[in-house]
């Protein structure tokens, strides 16, 4: 019978000594990680869509109103949204467009439509803008925005 002592061994036995699923994890959380950064920090969430709201008036007349914001440190130049209104087979019924020759960085620029009856749902159709480093157009979207249903909440 032999006995194995652990205080006699040497550190150079113990990095050898490594489990193998310590090297999966290691090589599966760092993919993961640098993929999550990736899609976390995406150029199109620069210009983002930060209100959408939907007024209805005593006559029953429904108005969007919505801003799109510049996140980003730096002015963006010649900055253009068009936003598609949605009927519920998804095709376009009315649509929204701005334009800006310069939005500073922490402002918005605000879009304003009055919604046909049967509009139910909105597309980010595009987004454009320029800065000192690029010129970026996102667009034309197929599909309709994620959160983009237009709701109004009845009670007020």
């Amino acid at each position: 019978m032999t006995t194995h002592n652990d205080n006699n061994r040497k550190w150079t036995d113990w990095s050898i000594n490594l489990k193998v699923w310590k090297i999966l994890a290691v090589l599966i959380i760092l993919p993961v990680l640098t993929l999550w950064m990736l899609i976390v920090h995406q150029e199109d969430e620069i210009i983002a869509l930060t209100r959408n709201d939907m007024v209805v008036d005593p006559a029953g007349n429904r108005t969007w109103y919505g801003t799109f914001f510049n996140t980003d440190d730096i002015p963006y130049r010649d900055l253009g949204v068009t936003v598609h209104f949605l009927d519920s087979n998804g095709q376009t019924v009315s649509k929204v467009e701005a334009e800006t020759d310069e939005l500073p960085a922490g402002s918005g620029i605000d879009l304003q439509s009055v919604l046909p009856p049967e509009a139910v749902n909105l597309r980010i159709y595009s987004v454009r803008w320029r800065n000192d480093r690029t010129a970026t157009m996102l667009g034309p979207f197929r599909e309709p925005w994620e959160f983009g249903y237009l709701m109004v909440d009845s009670g007020k």
